[in-house]
């Protein structure tokens, strides 16, 4: 799903299509500089990508060619990935503002040719190869540089079980502001969804008691936690305004079915039977108020 070259943050974009991530309130551009002046945020124009938050090494940065060429596997597709993709699309109009939290190096759905895609990563290297959104963002999904009400879907492509902390209540808190910020940003009647692996029983009682451990062993290694649907469910209903409809969709596949299990190691394939983890899609509508 690319177009022949990247989109590139111009101030008019930037200006028309983002705020403050503190304030919320309007951005100044002046060259290569972002700034707001109430709060005294200063970012950047960097690569073509409007820089709003401090430039970190991320995981992906060097993993998101191999990342990339995991997801265009047909044993991926076949698991999933056509499913949610035609699902999702089936949403997409005209004039709608999409926000693609976690977007990587590229789009693994088609938008809609009349729509503005905001693509935003915590990997400046992923998102300096995405030349599939309108507008380029290296930020945080807890402080969304973006006025209230302003975005029509907000997509979350496995991007949540990658917000983590040092611990499993830091990454709690983490998922927590980020579904904030999710429903904060989106326009009354708009659609948040959430496409996510959640683990079978046997795996949340083996990741409850390890995880912490590895974490600490090995914080580059492990950068992943999943959420049972009930926890995330809690989660969610406690960040997200009041009167949401949550909406869970189960996509299943063939038991003998052969995926990699892991999208940074493509060459490791085994069959879905010996995957401990489920596709779900968890679709929220903010009510019209």
């Amino acid at each position: 799903m690319t177009n022949a070259s990247p989109a590139v943050a111009s101030p008019a974009l930037i200006e028309r299509y983002l705020a403050c991530p503190v304030t919320h309130r309007p951005l100044n551009v002046e060259g290569d500089t972002i700034t707001c002046p109430e709060s005294g945020f200063t970012g950047s124009i960097r690569d073509g990508v409007a820089v709003v938050s401090s430039v970190v090494p991320s995981f992906f940065d060097s993993r998101f060619e191999v990342m990339q060429q995991g997801h265009e596997l047909e044993g991926e597709k076949s698991f999933c990935y056509s499913q949610q993709t035609a699902l999702l699309e089936s949403y997409f109009n005209a004039g709608q503002v999409l926000l693609d939290v976690g977007c990587g190096p590229s789009l693994p759905y088609a938008k809609h040719p009349d729509s503005f895609v905001i693509g935003l990563e915590s990997s400046f290297e992923s998102i300096r190869a995405n030349v599939d959104v309108d507008l380029r963002v290296f930020g945080s999904a807890a402080a969304l540089p973006l006025p209230d009400a302003s975005i029509d879907i907000v997509i979350c492509f496995y991007s949540i079980h990658h917000m983590v902390g040092d611990t499993r209540r830091q990454t709690a808190d983490n998922v927590a502001s980020a579904f904030r910020e999710f429903g904060r940003v989106l326009k009354p009647g708009g659609f948040l969804f959430v496409f996510e692996m959640t683990p079978i029983i046997p795996f949340v009682f083996f990741q409850a008691l390890a995880w912490n451990t590895v974490r600490s062993i090995a914080p580059k290694a492990l950068d992943m936690f999943f959420f049972s649907t009930k926890t995330l469910t809690q989660i969610a209903d406690e960040a997200l305004p009041k009167g949401v409809i949550l909406e869970r969709i189960f996509f299943g596949s063939s038991a003998f079915t052969i995926i990699p299990p892991v999208f940074s190691l493509p060459w490791l394939k085994v069959p879905r039977l010996l995957y401990p983890l489920d596709a779900k899609l968890y679709k929220w509508r903010k009510i019209n108020h």
